[in-house]
């Protein structure tokens, strides 16, 4: 029987993919007159907040000289056009898990810089008992997988993470744990065969099924 559930963030809780691209684009714009494709800054993503900025500005992201509040404050005041809220009912059923007495988990490549701001955004502050943000130099979900069940001393058998990239379901599957792969995003169809060709447990294309799974996997 599960006892944790982890949530990955961008495309999972909310549509906010398009917010981190232009975001990304907007900030090099302005710190260097080039604007990036969309293509360029998601062939970044797995990588924390400065480590995409950094990769964009060829910077090393852990330079006290990285600009990092520009990029924040970009991201921020872009939020209410580019993601005002999040999925349907997300926020809601957070708080009922919690309810619950569930163990609840946020497990995202972004940093506490854009971390947070969204969870405020999206009205699901004090809701997660363990908050693992990225990496500026690799994708570190695998580890932050180790970290949950260390911390809440859990076997893979008792958790499931809930992510929406094809490499959320590899990393996932490289430390035994079940994933519910998020395929409710606008981008989902794009990276339906990637997804389909991992093998995920479970794959859900309406944000609606995920509730009465939980509760049947909770049971």
């Amino acid at each position: 029987m599960l006892k944790g559930i982890i949530f990955d963030m961008d495309g999972t809780l909310g549509d906010t993919l398009q917010l981190c691209v232009e975001a990304y684009r907007g900030a090099t714009e302005e710190l260097t007159g080039r604007r990036p494709s969309a293509e360029e800054v998601v062939s970044y993503f797995g990588l924390s907040d400065r480590g995409v900025l950094g990769g964009l500005l060829g910077m090393p992201p852990d330079s006290p000289e990285l600009p990092i509040e520009t990029f924040v404050r970009i991201y921020c005041e872009r939020h209410d056009e580019l993601a005002p809220a999040p999925f349907a009912g997300a926020a809601e059923l957070l708080h009922r898990l919690k309810a619950k007495g569930l163990k609840l988990a946020l497990l995202s490549g972004k940093e506490h810089y854009t971390g947070e701001p969204t969870l405020e955004k999206f009205g699901m502050q004090g809701v997660f008992d363990l908050k693992l943000y990225g990496d500026p130099y690799y994708n570190c979900k695998a580890d932050n997988l180790k970290r949950a069940m260390e911390a809440w001393q859990l076997s893979p058998q008792e958790i499931i993470y809930i992510g929406d990239a094809p490499s959320d379901i590899a990393l996932s599957h490289s430390v035994g744990v079940a994933i519910i792969n998020a395929a409710w995003c606008s981008n989902a169809a794009a990276e339906s065969a990637a997804c389909t060709a991992l093998n995920p447990e479970y794959r859900l294309t309406d944000f609606a099924e995920l509730e009465p799974l939980l509760t049947k996997l909770t049971s």
